[in-house]
């Protein structure tokens, strides 16, 4: 007699042929191509510019040393300094700018103006000296001037010597009182000596 599965027995679910449902038929999932990040060419860009800045700060100091001496110079780097330097701190703070670059403007800002206190200081100094010594001459010349005016005035007081008509001793006598003695003279020429009845 045969036998009949129970019906609470499991029954096999056989795999289905059907192409649909293989999993050799599935298509294979596609890789994902590597794409870079877009900050991976930072790093490049960030060394040749912190390069440039750090060689431009030294050649900025460089400068300055050489035109502490001509005031038209140290107007030039001034006017330039003025622009580089807001650069400089925009990049820093973009954080294009390595470490060093970065203690190395500080250094040569620094130094600038540690310089250019010490010459406005000096200048300051230099302008009241010259201040005080100027108003010294002034009042010296002045006194002198007083003085000369008095000693020039007692002069045209008492003229000089130099300003009198000299006197001369050997001056020619006057015409009127000799003329009988000169005319005396001509008539005896040949004996001008005076006798007892002219005396």
């Amino acid at each position: 007699m045969p036998r009949f599965p129970s019906s609470h027995a499991r029954t096999r679910t056989q795999p289905s042929s059907s192409p649909s449902l293989s999993h050799s038929a599935r298509p294979a999932p596609r890789k994902r191509l590597y794409a870079p990040p877009l900050h991976e060419d930072l790093p490049a860009i960030t060394t040749s510019m912190d390069q440039a800045t750090c060689a431009d700060l030294l050649a900025s100091q460089s400068a300055f040393l050489q035109a502490m001496g001509n005031s038209a110079d140290l107007e030039r780097f001034a006017r330039q300094w003025e622009v580089k330097l807001p650069q400089v701190v925009e990049a820093a703070e973009r954080g294009l700018l390595s470490d060093e670059t970065i203690q190395l403007c500080h250094l040569v800002a620094s130094r600038v103006h540690t310089i250019v206190a010490r010459m406005a200081e000096r200048d300051s100094a230099v302008a009241k000296i010259t201040d005080k010594i100027t108003g010294d001459v002034q009042d010296y010349l002045a006194q002198q001037g007083s003085c000369s005016f008095a000693f020039n005035k007692d002069i045209r007081q008492y003229p000089s010597f130099s300003s009198q008509p000299r006197s001369n001793s050997h001056s020619a006598p006057n015409e009127d009182v000799l003329a009988p003695y000169r005319r005396w003279f001509l008539d005896h020429f040949s004996f001008p000596y005076l006798t007892t009845a002219d005396k």
